[in-house]
């Protein structure tokens, strides 16, 4: 089938080092120094409510950021020749 479509085949390898990252002994990912990743899940959530424009409340974390929910952009280009 490659053949008929002139597709050529490429594979990558991405390692967590590749990211600064690394497995933990407690099975959680950490940086490469050791120290520990800090989810900020509620405060994303307040920010992701609020509507674009609306004021932040006050607080360290919400500091230099804007309210509103990011914008996403998927790359599904794999999917198109996927076999179903």
């Amino acid at each position: 089938m490659n053949e008929y479509f002139n597709v050529k085949t490429v594979q990558v390898t991405q390692s967590l080092s590749d990211f600064g990252l690394k497995l933990g002994s407690d099975g959680k990912l950490v940086r490469l120094d050791g120290s520990r990743i800090k989810t900020n899940a509620a405060f994303k959530e307040w920010l992701y409510k609020l509507k674009a424009g609306e004021r932040l409340p006050r607080g360290r974390y919400f500091k230099n950021k804007r309210p509103g929910k990011p914008l996403m952009i998927l790359d599904e280009f794999h999917s198109m020749f996927a076999d179903k």
